[in-house]
C-alpha cells in the first residue's frame, strides 16, 4: 500500500470496512507521514464534535432504527445479491428474507446449535441445495468436505475459517470442489447466510447429535 491520502478521512470517522481500516492500520504502524496526517484529521474532528450541540431525534427515529437493525426487514439489503446466488426474483428474495425472523420458520440442522431455512432455488441452480443457515456465536460448523461447490453469502454476523480467513456481512465464501474446512461463528449475533450447495458434502467428523 502506498500513502493513505485517498482514504484516511474515511479511517479517521471509522467508515472503512474491516479489511481495508486493518491495512491501513497496518501501514500507519509504519509510515510517519500517514501518521501525522491522521493524527492532524483526528484532532480537527474532535474539534468539530466538541463545538456540535447534542439535539434530541424527532419522536419515532430511534424505534425506525430498531426496527431497520433488528425487525424482519434488516435484511432487505441483501436482496439483490440473494436473487443473483439462488435465480429467483428480487421480489422472492425480499419475501424470503423477510421470513427470516419467523422463528418457527427455522429446521433443525446438523449439529443442535445449528438452524437452516430451506428454500427452492430457480432453475439455473436447478439440482442445487439452497437453505439459510443459523450458527450461534461461539459454536462449530463441523469439517467437512465438498464434492461440488459451495457458496455462503454471509447477512448477519460472521464466520471464522479453521485457516483463519474471516467473512463478514455482505461477503461470499466460495469452496471448490474437493475442499474442505470447518469453521465458527464469530462473537455478537449470530451468523445467518444464504448457503447454496451444487454437489454434495460429506462430513469429516460426526457432528454432534440435533
Amino acid at each position: 500500500m502506498t500513502h493513505l491520502d485517498d482514504i484516511l478521512p474515511e479511517l479517521v470517522m471509522g467508515t472503512l470496512e474491516l479489511a481495508t481500516r486493518q491495512e491501513a492500520e497496518r501501514h500507519l504502524a509504519t509510515c510517519e507521514r500517514c501518521s501525522a496526517e491522521a493524527a492532524r484529521l483526528a484532532s480537527g474532528v474532535r474539534g468539530l464534535a466538541a463545538v456540535v450541540v447534542p439535539e434530541a431525534p424527532p419522536p419515532g427515529v430511534l424505534a425506525r432504527v430498531v426496527a431497520e437493525m433488528e425487525g424482519p426487514g434488516r435484511f432487505a439489503r441483501f436482496a439483490d445479491k440473494v436473487a443473483a446466488l439462488l435465480d429467483i426474483t428480487r421480489e422472492k428474495a425480499l419475501a424470503v428474507l423477510e421470513s427470516l425472523s419467523d422463528p418457527s420458520a427455522w429446521l433443525p440442522g446438523p449439529t443442535a446449535e445449528i438452524h437452516l431455512v430451506p428454500v427452492e432455488a430457480g432453475p439455473a441452480r436447478a439440482g442445487a441445495l439452497a437453505a439459510f443457515v443459523r450458527v450461534p456465536p461461539g459454536a462449530r460448523f463441523p469439517r467437512h468436505t465438498h464434492h461440488g461447490r459451495e457458496w455462503n453469502l454471509v447477512l448477519e454476523g460472521g464466520l471464522r475459517e479453521d485457516s483463519g480467513h474471516e467473512t463478514w456481512p455482505g461477503e461470499l465464501l466460495e469452496k471448490v470442489e474437493g475442499s474442505a474446512h470447518d469453521f465458527v461463528a464469530l462473537e455478537g449475533p449470530a451468523c445467518i447466510a444464504a448457503s447454496l450447495i451444487d454437489g454434495v458434502t460429506s462430513f469429516d467428523e460426526e457432528p454432534a447429535p440435533a
